[in-house]
């Protein structure tokens, strides 16, 4: 049975409050707004994987783990996404910072190790998807809310299975992962 996984970074559960407040802000958009426990931050989307090739991402991202320290996501803003020429979404926008791109380049470099093959790299843009849009009802629409100070510590990282619904996506975390180095 196939499955579809990605890597990803789980929101304490004050950042995600936080970010769902800002939901009155649009209250007069019919947008579908993401399930309190789905927000995330995707790392690598790995697509769908049998269970051997399931078993390489899990030791590639345990690796990973034990070889990164813990350290602070922050993040930057509320815009539309993935751009406002086609803004389908709201996205949070993650600050790109040293440390989370040497996070995705060791998880991309340790599932090479596993010989999993990955998919077309695209531009990382992390990013947390906070509503979801239908037609163009974003069209026009502007939006640049910062975010000052919202940030968290960085301490696991998540393998998950995401399935999808009619009434949307489901996440599951199939296996956490604790960030093994210590700080110093």
């Amino acid at each position: 049975m196939r499955k579809r996984i990605f890597v990803a970074i789980s929101l304490p559960e004050e950042i995600r409050r936080e970010l769902l407040s800002y939901e009155k802000r649009w209250k007069n958009l019919h947008i579908k707004w993401t399930n309190f426990h789905n927000l995330h931050i995707t790392l690598e989307f790995l697509g769908e994987v049998n269970r051997w090739e399931l078993k390489k991402i899990l030791q590639a991202v345990e690796k990973t783990a034990l070889e990164i320290k813990p350290f602070d996501i922050k993040l930057d803003k509320i815009t539309l996404g993935p751009d406002s020429t086609q803004a389908k979404m709201f996205w949070v926008m993650v600050c790109v910072e040293k440390n989370i791109i040497e996070l995705k380049d060791l998880i991309n470099k340790n599932l090479k190790f596993y010989d999993f093959s990955l998919q077309e790299e695209q531009e990382f843009k992390p990013h947390i998807t906070l509503a979801r849009a239908r037609g163009n009802q974003l069209k026009g629409k502007q939006t640049n809310i910062v975010l000052p100070d919202m940030r968290f510590k960085l301490e696991s990282i998540e393998v998950m299975h995401s399935q999808l619904h009619s009434g949307g996506a489901k996440y599951k975390v199939v296996e956490s992962y604790k960030l093994s180095l210590r700080e110093g």
